[in-house]
């Protein structure tokens, strides 16, 4: 599969210096450099509870009295895999160089795929095609793992249906890489069990709802900040490469007006940042990354969406902004396409290139998620020809990756590139998978808005 190896090489690296202007006899630095010897913007150079971030020109600058000498730096960047270094001397440089690393991710359901032959099935699609990445839920509603963090177990929200020590490790022995999934803000049997932690309603005086009578809990309250941020380092610990928070956001459906919040652009904005600030310090120890999905709307305004998702003050508290760009969920008629969900490529292409140019994000900040369900209507069903657009027309912006999202987990797989080193006998693969998982080219598929997804907000 073409994924790097998951546990990095320490390895001494020389390299041009950095400058050294001003480097006192305790610091250490050097430059965060790409392949091709260019300096990375906002690379971090981690020792334990201590790191730099580098900015334009690439350097990074740690003062050795406060960093475990002992122990290797661990350097990372947005679309580069990880490099540990060990630490130089004091008073001295030492560049660092990064390859990149895209993630290319599919999405385990542990609804559907809750056997080993199905779980097996997808690692068994890493392992025939350009797959390196598994997204796997860990919280939505219910924490699908034994979580020792007490607020989960006194709301009594934990269902460890997931043995998540087993999973990891047959993940890691395939080399893929392993994407948590954390539902934040729309948690309803949290809100139901501790009312105090709920969006409350001005007419009922009770927890407020939404239009599917479901309850939220108060992405203001910093009781939930700190829950959340405990479960990620929790699951970051365990063995997950990257934590992903999912519902980060306000409500935004049912009568918003009777919500007992005093919310402006200001404090919506300053709750989801805040909360995304909050974690990401807390697992820039553990050496996870942290991303958020976020409405593929956000990229083509300078706003918060009334939801507190502002991709551009958002963007400095996170190492990659998920858009969903389902092209199903797009206004009729956006940008001429009607409608949207039968122009897949064209519909993510000027969403991805709107983040770039609008709001000047960094490529290789979005990793998207891609549509591989079939949605509602009169509308095309996708099969491979309709994913493989997405995933050019991502590949095209210069995007860090995608991940494709299937609520039943069943993928085009035809839509993906073969592994190099697994072309010889992949028909006898896909042949195998298909009797394991379903996933011929257009077998029945749950439609989208069976999915738990987010909602879209119309054009």
């Amino acid at each position: 599969m073409s994924t790097p190896e998951q546990t990095s090489i320490v390895a001494p690296i020389t390299s041009p210096a950095a400058s050294t202007e001003g480097l006192s006899a305790n610091e250490i630095a050097g430059k965060v450099l790409d392949a091709a010897g260019k300096p990375i913007q906002g690379a971090r150079v981690v020792s334990g509870e201590v790191w730099s971030i580098t900015g334009a020109d690439g350097i990074y600058r740690l003062d050795r009295a406060t960093i475990d000498t002992g122990k290797p730096l661990r350097a990372f960047a947005s679309g580069y895999m990880d490099k540990d270094v060990e630490v130089p001397a004091a008073g001295s440089s030492l560049d660092i160089t990064l390859d990149e690393f895209m993630v290319k991710a599919i999405y385990l359901n542990p609804g559907f795929t809750n056997t080993p032959a199905k779980v097996q099935a997808l690692i068994d699609i890493a392992n025939t095609t350009e797959i390196n990445a598994i997204v796997i839920d860990i919280k939505e509603e219910l924490v699908f793992y034994d979580t020792q963090v007490q607020l989960f177990r006194d709301a009594g929200t934990v269902n460890p249906i997931l043995d998540i020590d087993a999973l990891l490790k047959q993940m890691q022995d395939n080399g893929i890489y392993t994407i948590a999934r954390l539902v934040v803000f729309k948690d309803s049997l949290v809100a139901e069990n501790r009312h105090d932690l709920a969006i409350k309603s001005t007419v009922t005086g009770d927890a407020w709802r939404d239009m599917n009578d479901v309850a939220w809990v108060n992405p203001t309250d910093k009781t939930l900040w700190e829950a959340n941020t405990q479960l990620s380092v929790e699951a970051a610990n365990l063995g997950f490469d990257e934590i992903q928070f999912d519902y980060v956001r306000f409500p935004t459906d049912g009568d918003l007006s009777t919500m007992d919040l005093d919310l402006t652009q200001q404090t919506r904005e300053n709750a989801i940042n805040g909360f995304v600030e909050f974690a990401y310090q807390r697992l820039i120890p553990t050496g996870a990354k942290l991303s958020a999905d976020v409405f593929g709307y956000t990229l083509l305004v300078q706003d918060d969406l009334g939801i507190g998702q502002n991709l551009r003050t958002l963007e400095p508290h996170l190492d990659f902004l998920s858009p969903m760009v389902y092209p199903s969920h797009y206004g009729e008629n956006f940008q001429g396409y009607t409608p949207p969900n039968d122009y897949p490529g064209e519909v993510v292409g000027i969403s991805m290139q709107s983040g770039v140019d609008l709001l000047g994000l960094t490529p290789k900040k979005l990793r998207p998620w891609l549509q591989d369900f079939d949605y509602f209507g009169d509308v095309k069903p996708y099969n491979a020809p309709e994913v493989r657009a997405q995933i050019d027309a991502t590949e095209e912006v210069g995007a860090s990756g995608w991940m494709l999202w299937s609520p039943d987990n069943v993928y085009q797989v035809d839509a993906l590139l073969p592994e190099p080193s697994a072309t010889r006998g992949r028909a006898a693969d896909l042949a195998a998978l298909v009797a394991l998982a379903g996933v011929a080219a257009a077998p029945a598929r749950v439609p989208a808005a069976a999915s738990r997804r987010e909602t879209p907000i119309p054009a």
